[in-house]
């Protein structure tokens, strides 16, 4: 009866050599996949916010140019687009449309720029939020 239990304690032991070695492999495999996130959102932040570097002046352009345009709309009256239509100015017709057209460019470079910085952002708090996880034992 000896023989047995040692078999079975063998057999034992055995098996739960293979469980660990197991699930010793699972986690490697899980912060191999884990690590290779983490770079992928590191390198998709990196890449947002040298495009958010390299378009910052044109932004910050686009933004006055926004700013201007609302300052100067304020000047404009409908009255006075009224006459301008009534008399047939095209040319100021013209340049009102044009300036319009600038203005709702420059507001949607501005609003495609606030995603990329709202992206990264998000990224950014992802990172934090894993590493006081990690810290934390999570």
């Amino acid at each position: 009866m000896g023989q047995r239990i040692d078999q079975f304690c063998e057999d034992l032991r055995l098996k739960l050599t293979a469980i660990d070695d197991g699930v010793t492999a699972l986690k490697a495999n899980v912060q191999e996949h884990n690590s290779e996130l983490v770079q992928h959102v590191r390198d998709r932040r990196d890449a947002l916010d040298a495009r958010i570097k390299e378009r910052h002046q044109h932004i910050v352009d686009a933004n006055h140019r926004a700013m201007a345009w609302g300052e100067s709309r304020k000047l404009e009256t409908q009255a006075q687009i009224d006459a301008w239509k009534q008399s047939r100015e095209i040319d100021k017709l013209e340049r009102r449309a044009q300036s319009a057209e600038a203005y709702a460019s420059d507001i949607a470079e501005i609003a495609l720029a606030a995603v990329d910085e709202a992206e990264s952002a998000a990224l950014d708090a992802w990172l934090a939020r894993l590493d006081a996880d990690l810290a934390a034992g999570g």
